[in-house]
């Protein structure tokens, strides 16, 4: 039995999504196309004079569907969606996110929908929608913390200093400091020591600021062997990490010592099933491996 695109759980019909999952991405059940593949992109993003584009290593486009085509299109302005195909440096880093941000859906964190899709070439592609536009296409204001921070490098901060940056700004404090605390501990468990100062935000205005959904939940480690334990500093350290420091970091986030601990136990009991999500996973069988190693070896640090 085949596994959604989308959420990873087991389908019942034909096909490769729940249309349940279609309809929470699109607004549709209908399948959507894309015309382009991977070669197209650069032309594509150049021809919409997308503000999203070319980054680093992975190529992004803002994309809308046509709801009369049932296509996804690269636009300029309007776009509901992000598209991110499969670079040729970092293999199945689509599969490799739609996967963490599963994890992270499976932890209860707040995912925004998404999925895989297949493009024109065939190749895969990882979709998400935007968080920061209304259904209505309305913009919600939203700040990274790098903006929030008055950064010059994303890589330099600590995560205490965002922790501290959202203390001060959510609304919902103590619900946020949790919530950030949870995805400090699984971005650690699952590898993904990219999370820099331009990967967490806060979205909202007024009385209703909190911490924006995850996004850019992946696995860097999978790719760079030699990479840090956290793109940011805790507890004054980026590499060799161990429960006491994130402990250290509950502490300045003020979170309290039982809440802590409830967190750490939390995140024990998915180990499980996190193996599971991985070996079920549409990343292929070195990459599967690969990453049930890290996330075996990360909970034998937080748990020894």
């Amino acid at each position: 039995m085949a596994d959604c695109l989308c959420c990873q759980k087991p389908l019942e019909g034909e096909g490769r999504y729940h249309p349940r999952c279609l309809n929470k991405l699109f607004g549709t059940t209908r399948l959507p196309t894309i015309a382009f593949g991977v070669a197209d992109m650069p032309s594509l993003v150049a021809e919409a004079k997308g503000r999203i584009s070319i980054s680093g290593v992975q190529m992004k486009a803002s994309v809308r569907l046509d709801r009369e085509t049932s296509r996804l299109e690269s636009v300029s302005t309007g776009g509901t969606h992000i598209l991110k195909p499969e670079p040729e440096r970092f293999p199945q880093i689509p599969h490799n996110e739609n996967l963490c941000m599963n994890m992270a859906e499976e932890l209860g964190l707040r995912v925004p929908p998404h999925g895989l899709f297949a493009m024109a070439d065939g190749k895969l592609c990882y979709v998400v929608k935007r968080f920061d536009r209304a259904d209505d296409g309305r913009k919600i204001p939203a700040e990274t913390m790098f903006q929030i921070l008055g950064s010059t490098n994303k890589y330099e901060g600590s995560l205490e200093q965002v922790g501290k940056a959202i203390r001060a700004h959510a609304a919902n404090v103590g619900l946020d400091a949790i919530d950030f605390f949870e995805r400090v501990l699984l971005c650690f468990v699952t590898g993904n020591g990219d999370m820099h100062l331009k990967n967490w935000a806060l979205l909202g205005q007024g009385t209703e600021i909190g911490l924006a959904p995850v996004y850019d939940f992946v696995s860097s480690r999978l790719y760079i062997k030699n990479e840090e334990d956290s793109a940011l500093a805790i507890n004054a350290k980026k590499n060799g990490l161990t429960r006491s420091d994130f402990e250290a970091l509950a502490n300045r986030l003020e979170i309290d010592p039982k809440a802590a601990a409830n967190v750490f136990a939390k995140l024990r009991r998915t180990q499980d099933k996190l193996r599971e999500m991985t070996a079920n996973s549409e990343l292929r069988s070195d990459l599967r491996r690969d990453l049930a190693d890290i996330i075996a070896s990360r909970f034998a640090r937080l748990y020894a």
